[in-house]
C-alpha cells in the first residue's frame, strides 16, 4: 500500500476536482467524504491529511511515499525528496505588494523567510524581514513593514487591503513528490500512480 501526504483546506478541494476531472472516482470518493478525519483509506492508498507545510517532512521522514504540495512550499523548505511532476492545479506566483512602489523595501513581512532572504539577496538588497503566520497584509497596511512577500492568486486580498502588487516572481502550482527511499523500494507502485495521474488527453 502507498501512503500519500495530502495538504488540507483549498488545495484538497482542487485535488479532487481534479480526479474527477480524470475519471479518478474510487479516490476522489473517498477523499470527498472526510469530515474530520486524517487517515483515508481507499483499496491501494492511505492518504494522510497534513498542514500543507508539513507534506515534505512527512514525505521526507518516511511516514508518506508520496506527497501533494504546493511549490511554493518547497521554495522555501529545502528537503531531501524526489520532486517527481507538476500538477496543473493550485497555480498562483510570489509577489511583493505595498501600498506604493519603492525604489528599495528595507523591511518585508512574510510567512517565506527563506525565500524573500535570496529573492533580496540576489538583487544584493539589504533587508529585514518580519517573519509571520497570520495574514501578512495587515504589516503592509498599517506600515510595521514597507512591503510583504507571498503568494497571490487574484490579487483580491491585496486590494481589498489597499495594497499592491509591485514585483511578480516565481510561478506556483501543485507537485508530487516521493520519499526518496520509497521511490526505489516501491518504484512500480510510485509509476502507476504516476501515470494515474496525468493529464488524461
Amino acid at each position: 500500500m502507498i501512503t500519500i501526504a495530502l495538504s488540507k483546506g483549498r488545495q484538497l478541494k482542487d485535488f479532487i476536482q481534479y480526479l474527477e476531472d480524470n475519471q479518478l472516482t474510487e479516490w476522489a470518493t473517498a477523499l470527498k467524504s472526510v469530515s474530520r478525519e486524517l487517515v483515508v483509506y481507499t483499496k491501494d492508498i492511505r492518504f494522510i491529511l497534513v498542514k500543507g507545510e508539513d507534506v515534505p517532512v512527512y514525505v521526507e521522514e518516511g511516514i508518506a511515499d508520496l506527497g501533494i504540495t504546493g511549490s511554493d512550499v518547497l521554495f522555501e523548505q529545502n528537503r531531501n525528496i524526489n520532486n517527481l511532476m507538476d500538477l496543473p492545479f493550485g497555480y498562483c506566483h510570489f509577489a511583493i505588494a505595498s501600498k506604493e512602489k519603492k525604489d528599495v523595501y528595507p523591511v518585508v513581512a512574510t510567512k517565506y523567510v527563506n525565500y524573500t532572504k535570496q529573492y533580496f539577496d540576489s538583487v544584493k538588497q539589504p533587508v529585514k524581514i518580519i517573519a509571520l503566520k497570520g495574514s501578512v497584509e495587515l504589516a503592509a497596511t498599517i506600515d510595521m513593514a514597507d512591503a510583504i512577500m507571498d503568494i497571490v492568486q487574484s490579487g483580491k486580498t491585496l486590494h481589498d487591503n489597499g495594497l499592491s502588487e509591485q514585483v511578480r516572481l516565481d510561478k506556483i502550482n501543485a507537485r508530487l513528490i516521493s520519499n526518496k527511499h520509497a521511490y526505489f523500494s516501491k518504484y512500480d507502485e510510485i509509476q502507476t500512480i504516476i501515470n494515474q495521474l496525468k493529464v488524461k488527453k
